[in-house]
């Protein structure tokens, strides 16, 4: 009878557990991998973008004295505050911040104003205090004066109409050019600028009933330009009241 032949059974593998570990150690080193990736951005793919995306918008960064980095909605002409992209223009954000109430007037405005009118609202843009509709001096009062012109408040009633749709705190400020002032009731662009600002909250008080609680009027003169006044087309740009709707009064 021949001999059985005996089965050499496989010792245990009690070292199994290292290539699991081994595995888990891979997945781990590959998600921080990817967490480093996505964590330091690629600067110049990232401006590429963002310019993209500006130009599609009609966006520009634009600076105002020391306010730097201020984003903005251009207009010139028949060219629209922000584009339609499709969608409604739903009610005044109750909750939204600055970059939200600007993107609301800015379509709002390019929605009612009509041709010239577009001209007198230079830009809409917003920065860390809130959204601002900058009006054109030009167009709203004659030169050195604080008197508003009759051919400019049908814009400024438009203006006031979205001002009721909220009770956020407005201020209205002044802005000049550096050009000194040459009146007799007027002694410097400070209380050029302030005239001219409290012309517009006394016009919103009297005609559209705003709250005059929510209303403040301040003049910054030529303090605050929006360009070097170095030529009459610079300086007209700098002559503006900006309507600054706050949304954040911390």
């Amino acid at each position: 009878m021949a001999a059985r032949k005996h089965r050499h059974e496989e010792p245990e593998n009690h070292e199994r557990w290292l290539v699991s570990y081994a595995d888990f150690i891979t997945l781990l080193f590959a998600f921080f991998v990817v967490m480093y990736a996505t964590s330091n951005n690629n600067e110049d793919k990232q401006k590429k973008f963002e310019d993209s995306v500006r130009k599609n918008l009609k966006l520009a960064y634009v600076g105002q004295g020391s306010g730097e980095g201020q984003v903005s909605a251009q207009v010139s002409g028949a060219e629209a505050f922000v584009p339609e992209l499709g969608h409604p223009i739903e009610g005044f954000p109750k909750q939204g911040g600055a970059e939200e109430v600007q993107d609301y007037v800015g379509r709002k405005l390019n929605k009612s104003l009509e041709g010239s009118e577009k001209e007198a609202v230079s830009k809409v843009h917003h920065d860390l205090i809130g959204a601002r509709i900058a009006l054109a001096a030009s167009t709203f009062f004659p030169v050195g004066s604080n008197k508003l012109k009759l051919s400019s408040l049908k814009t400024l009633d438009k203006v006031a109409e979205i001002l009721k749709e909220t009770n956020r705190k407005v201020i209205i400020e002044g802005h000049t050019d550096d050009t000194p002032i040459v009146s007799d009731k007027i002694d410097s662009n400070w209380e050029l600028g302030s005239l001219r600002a409290t012309s517009v909250v006394r016009y919103l008080i009297k005609y559209h009933q705003i709250d005059p609680a929510r209303l403040a009027a301040i003049s910054y003169a030529d303090q605050k330009p929006l360009v070097a006044n170095d030529t009459e087309a610079n300086r007209a740009k700098n002559r503006r009241i900006e309507i600054l709707i706050v949304t954040n009064d911390k």
